[in-house]
């Protein structure tokens, strides 16, 4: 099976600059995530009776926590988006690195998508699928898999302590024994925060999809609490507040497009 779990550390690192209001903050945070490949998501549910595609179970790989229209399967939506930004539509399978929902709770602030080319030996493009906090927006950028480095407009307003007028960097390798991304804010030459995700590889046994259920229980429902703490820390120290400012989506670059939010639960 191609598909896998990933685990490890993402980290946060604010920088002291005047935009920033000089307030430097760094943390680092355990986290385990879903290497699937969409076409092998029945095949791999199907080898614990607590993982689902389908009805409510400890772990839910629910369609509608992701990219594009519910009735849409998730890699046609990808497929979808990349040929409608990039011009050339995917014509391999799709994997996606992110995590699931868990125990009833489910919050991603990047959700990785990788297309390959049909022999699985290239990436021929990476989506990202950003939501925003407090607000669970999302947007989705797109860039070119042939080249692993890529530096794009910001386009949507991700956290109220980080204004509007960036850029991204962004840096990552192909999933294999290990799977590494880094993101950087930029405005103009100055570096103001980055972002990376250092994962190591498990194969999905099913003693490890346990591990998900009974050991890792609470892993996305403190991914939220901890932005929320990590928030009233910045609050605390006098990080600037930005307000919520929406981007018209006609104006934002090519290499991105408005994805709605899905219907509640």
């Amino acid at each position: 099976m191609r598909s896998a779990i990933y685990e490890g550390v993402v980290t946060h690192r604010r920088h002291a600059t005047p935009a920033t209001g000089h307030v430097a903050h760094a943390f680092t945070r355990r986290v385990t995530m879903a290497y699937l490949f969409l076409d092998e998501v029945d095949e791999l549910v199907a080898r614990h009776p607590l993982w689902s595609a389908t009805r409510w179970r400890p772990v839910l790989f629910r369609r509608r926590d992701y990219l594009g229209d519910p009735a849409t399967p998730l890699d046609d939506a990808v497929r979808d988006v990349v040929a409608e930004r990039l011009g050339v539509r995917p014509r391999g399978p799709v994997a996606m690195l992110g995590q699931l929902r868990t125990w009833g709770w489910l919050f991603n602030p990047l959700t990785l998508y990788y297309c390959y080319d049909e022999d699985v030996t290239r990436v021929e493009a990476v989506v990202l699928e950003v939501t925003s906090t407090p607000w669970h927006e999302r947007h989705v950028y797109v860039v070119d898999g042939r080249d692993h480095h890529a530096r794009f407009a910001k386009a949507m307003h991700v956290s109220p302590f980080l204004g509007m007028d960036h850029e991204y960097e962004m840096r990552w390798t192909v999933p294999a024994a290990a799977v590494a991304v880094h993101l950087v804010n930029h405005q103009g030459a100055t570096r103001l925060f980055d972002a990376g995700l250092t994962l190591t590889r498990r194969e999905p046994t099913r003693a490890e999809m346990a591990r998900l259920v009974w050991r890792r229980p609470l892993r996305t429902y403190a991914v939220s609490a901890g932005i929320y703490r990590e928030a009233l820390t910045l609050w605390r120290r006098g990080a600037p507040f930005h307000p919520r400012r929406v981007v018209d989506a006609a104006r934002a670059p090519v290499s991105t497009v408005p994805i709605p939010t899905p219907p509640a639960s």
